[in-house]
């Protein structure tokens, strides 16, 4: 059984400490308070962060400072990405719970999924994100998980992150629920419908060219290739059905270190009230407008 807490990992590296948090953070947790409404959530931190959004953040977090491991099986980890890797492993290994990413916003309750041993995502064409991660204390597959970081290597930047689950989800199904594209992980960053999100729309050409190139890849009939056939359905979509999809969904990853730029940075509970993006929809139907704080 999978407890309802939730944990959340910042602030790992010192040359980001003392990181100011946004306010696409504070959403996240709050939008994992409101939906989940868990009980507890747990926030791991080497370097805690500053500033008003985690100041108005703090209220409905447990904090738990930590030391980062440096090396695992004597191989070093000298990103503060893959030592963020190894401490939510550790993490739901002892307590179980949910593993969010600072960049996830929850949409739907994940409560359904409690009676699974092991829940992951799939994120399209790569392999099962670790954004999302849901476990029982001491779950098998955490286990057997944590035993392929023998063999780590930094130069391999998402294989024991995103393949290697992927991989031992196929070698060992008993262990591990494993959920489409949709529930955790739609859009991915790449695919021209999330500028739906954002009040914006893919041209006809985008669309178009995504389709032509899944489609042409249908023919090799593997696992990645039927996960882009999925894609090209979906970019020939209207925008009604791409928010009816994402309003289903349990999860979106804002994928932070992708969009920040574009998209997050300049974000502000303001917009919440100005701008019709879909992405605003989705905030409202979570999150009451009026109890954002105004910075």
């Amino acid at each position: 059984m999978i407890p309802n807490i939730i944990h959340y990992i910042f602030g790992l590296d010192p040359r980001f400490g003392g990181k100011e948090f946004s306010f696409i953070h504070y959403l996240a947790v709050r939008s994992a308070a409101e939906v989940n409404k868990p009980d507890q959530i747990v926030f791991h931190y080497e370097f805690e962060p500053t500033g008003p959004w985690w100041e108005a953040t703090r209220p409905y977090l447990t904090l738990n400072q930590i030391v980062a491991p440096r090396q695992i099986f004597g191989r070093p980890l000298d990103h503060f990405a893959h030592r963020a890797d190894i401490v939510r492993l550790d993490v739901l290994r002892e307590s179980g719970g949910v593993y969010l990413d600072l960049d996830v916003l929850c949409i739907s309750p994940l409560a359904p999924l409690y009676s699974e041993s092991m829940v992951m995502g799939v994120e399209q064409n790569i392999g099962l994100c670790n954004a999302v991660i849901l476990a029982e204390p001491g779950a098998p597959f955490l286990g057997l998980w944590y035993e392929r970081y023998r063999d780590f290597s930094g130069a391999q930047w998402n294989k024991h992150s995103v393949l290697v689950p992927w991989e031992l989800s196929k070698q060992h199904p008993s262990l591990i629920r494993v959920l489409d594209e949709y529930a955790f992980f739609f859009p991915v960053h790449y695919d021209p419908m999330h500028k739906l999100l954002w009040g914006r729309s893919p041209s006809f050409k985008e669309r178009l060219l995504t389709a032509w190139y899944d489609l042409g890849h249908l023919p090799r009939r593997d696992d990645r290739s039927r996960r882009r056939h999925l894609r090209s359905r979906h970019c020939l979509r209207s925008r009604q059905w791409f928010h009816q999809k994402l309003r289903s969904s349990y999860c979106i990853h804002l994928w932070e270190s992708l969009w920040w730029n574009d998209y997050l940075r300049d974000l502000d509970p303001r917009k919440v009230e100005q701008a019709d993006w879909l992405f605003w929809k989705l905030v409202k139907d979570i999150v009451p407008i009026e109890s954002l704080p105004r910075h």
